[in-house]
Order: C-alpha cells, then sequence, then structure tokens
C-alpha cells in the first residue's frame, strides 16, 4: 500500500459519507488498481515508470509532476468543484505547470486546498532561486492546508494561509483468520523472540540498518521488513541482507520484498509483536504505518523530529520514542519494549484518530456544515 494514497482514498470515502459529492481524480494504477466507492472517478493518465537514475528519468519525472497537474487544470475547468483538494502537495517545478490553476484560482474563483502531509521540506530540486519560486508560486492558489500536528515552524507556510489541524485516521486491516503462532512458525521465529515489524516503503530515512545492527545486542529480537523501495537511491533490500549476513544476524531476518496486498496486509500485524517506525531527524510528519499499527494494536517504537507522529506516540503512549539516528537508542528502545508492561491508550487513540473529524473539519474548512 502507499501511504499518501491510502490516505487520499480514506479521507475521500469519509467526505463523501459526510454528504459531499466526490469526483475522485487519479492516475489508472492508484493503489494497484483498488475500485474506488465514490460516485464519480476520472484518471488523469498514468505514470511513467523508469528504473534508473540517469537523465531519463530525471526527464521521466518532470514529465509526470509537469502534465499530470495540467490534466488536472483541465479537469477542475471541466467540473468546476467547490473545492480543488490537493491529497498530496507537491510544489516542485511549479513554474512549469502552475499557470492554469492560478488563472482558475484568480479569475474563475475555483478553491484550492491541500493536505500538507510534509510541512518541512528538505528536498530542493534545482537552484535554491528556482526552489523558493516553485515554492511560493505553488502556495498562490491555496486558500487552506490540513497539518496533523502544529507547525514548528509557522514560516513554513504563508501567513495568508489557513492551517486546519485534522487528525490522521486509522486504517482499516481486512480480517483474514491468521493464525500468528503459524505465522510466526513460517518466519523461523524461535520460542521467546518478539518480532519487530518494518512495513511499508522502504527508504534509508527508516533507519533499516540501525534495526538490523541492534539485534547484535537484543538477542530476543527478531526482526521483519516487508515493502518495496522507493528509489534507486535508496539501499536496496540485497543492501540489507548483506548487512544481516556480515553481522550474524541472518537468522532473525526476514525479507519479504514487493507490494502487500490489501488480502496479505493483516499477517504481518498478525504475526509481529512490535512496529518499527525509526525515522531519521529529516522526518516531520506523520505516519500512515502507525494508524495500521494502532488497529492492530501493536506498540511501536519511534523516531524523528517534532512531529505528529512523535507526539502521537507520546500522548498516547502507544510505545516508545527515541533518538533518531542513533543505534544505541534503537537497541535502548528494543529492549525496553522487550521487558516492559505498559498499557497504551488504543481506545482513547481510536476516538481521536477518526475519519469523520478529518472530513467534519475539512468541510467546516469549505464552509459546509453537513
Amino acid at each position: 500500500m502507499g501511504g499518501l494514497a491510502e490516505y487520499a482514498y480514506c479521507q475521500a470515502e469519509a467526505l463523501s459519507k459526510s454528504g459531499a459529492e466526490i469526483i475522485f481524480v487519479s492516475t489508472p494504477d492508484f493503489l494497484n488498481g483498488r475500485p474506488v466507492a465514490f460516485a464519480k472517478r476520472e484518471f488523469i493518465g498514468g505514470w511513467i515508470r523508469l528504473e534508473s537514475s540517469d537523465w531519463p528519468k530525471k526527464l521521466i519525472l518532470l514529465w509526470n509532476y509537469s502534465v499530470c497537474r495540467l490534466v488536472l487544470a483541465w479537469h477542475v475547468a471541466k467540473h468546476r468543484p467547490d473545492l480543488v483538494f490537493l491529497h498530496n502537495f507537491v510544489e516542485y517545478m511549479a513554474p512549469l505547470w502552475i499557470w492554469p490553476h492560478l488563472f482558475l484560482a484568480k479569475v474563475f474563483g475555483n478553491r484550492y486546498a491541500a493536505n500538507l502531509h510534509d510541512p518541512v521540506r528538505s528536498y530542493a530540486v534545482g537552484p535554491k532561486w528556482w526552489h523558493r519560486w516553485s515554492v511560493w508560486l505553488a502556495y498562490l492558489p491555496l486558500e487552506f492546508v490540513t497539518i496533523h500536528e502544529a507547525l514548528a515552524d509557522p514560516s513554513m507556510v504563508p501567513k495568508r494561509i489557513r492551517t486546519v489541524f485534522v487528525p490522521h485516521g486509522l486504517y482499516e486491516i481486512s480480517p483474514g483468520g491468521f493464525d500468528p503462532a503459524s505465522i510466526r512458525a513460517e518466519w523461523g521465529v524461535a520460542p521467546g523472540q518478539k518480532v519487530f515489524l518494518a512495513f511499508g516503503f522502504v527508504r534509508d530515512a527508516k533507519n533499516l540498518d540501525l534495526s538490523i545492527r541492534a539485534l547484535a545486542q537484543a538477542p530476543k529480537a527478531f526482526l521483519v521488513v516487508a515493502g518495496s523501495v522507493v528509489s534507486p537511491k535508496d539501499r536496496q533490500f540485497s543492501d540489507y541482507r548483506a548487512l544481516a549476513d556480515e553481522l550474524g544476524v541472518a537468522g532473525r531476518c526476514r525479507f519479504f520484498e514487493g507490494f502487500v496486498d490489501d488480502a496479505e496486509l493483516g499477517k504481518y500485524f498478525a504475526g509481529a509483536d512490535f512496529v518499527l517506525l525509526t525515522y531519521a531527524s529529516s522526518f516531520h510528519s506523520q505516519s500512515g504505518v502507525l494508524n495500521l499499527a494502532a488497529r492492530a494494536r501493536k506498540q511501536v517504537l519511534a523516531s524523528g523530529s517534532p512531529s505528529a507522529l512523535v507526539e502521537t506516540v507520546k500522548k498516547f503512549d502507544l510505545g516508545i520514542v527515541v533518538a533518531p539516528d542513533s543505534l544505541d537508542a534503537v537497541v535502548g528502545g528494543m529492549k525496553s519494549l522487550l521487558i516492559q508492561e505498559s498499557k497504551p491508550r488504543w481506545d482513547e487513540y481510536e476516538g481521536f484518530a477518526s475519519w469523520a473529524v478529518n472530513a467534519a473539519e475539512v468541510l467546516k474548512a469549505v464552509g459546509n456544515s453537513h
């Protein structure tokens, strides 16, 4: 599953249940082709992929960023919706695609808003002057943005734009009648060992190498990694397997590479004891995997900069928060989870992390009351 795509689906579903008429615009391969229950769905064209890190890939990324957003402008002009709600706000290369959206917003009065999952962006495209211009232009059509936690640096969002707090809802896990004991036996988990699950997109910023290194100092810990690598620039599964072999902990690691189908999702959480969310200090957002772990009622080991993720885990005692980018911190966190008997406030968090509340806040910001 893809975190941002799953969020868009659940949010749109909640808005639809709240009475909003949804026109869902996506690529045909959205969530691996999952059907949507909304009254209307339209396609924006395929997302072209190229498995390389050279100039051809950069040109294709430029094509994807620009053309898809230009096609979106056509859909907006065609339907003239009450709100254009961008599920994944991206400011990159805005000078190449923003103009029709600015025209629709400033001349025709179309209202724009965006989910701002990552308010602090450390990644820039092109020269500094170009990136700053891109960011400035991309925010121009927006009336408000939704956030999951108070902004650590309010200057990241222009003062004229309203910020609306919305909770990140819990994701559903399809019941599959999974037997935890059978799953753990299949993985080779020995009696007395505890399974730490790293789930979702695999990228360097999740510090999986630290989790593998921590196994050498936490002999009762067993690691399962399931998901897909984000980019050729990130460490690949072969790199993590090689590291586990080098450290002599390969027997306590299982790697499952590839997209995890919805029907198989529950298997990994049924077999796990804890979930790893050991993000680097560059992480300032919320984690969709946290809201799978909460649904499965599995405590997490979390790290990152001040963010919705870190504050949520602390506020509701959903696990342990440790310093980011630190092997000692990961080792200490693992050992603490292995021995402590905490009482996470699952019910309280489930009441807080509601898609219905998310949708209500969005509609309130638009000026509707459903």
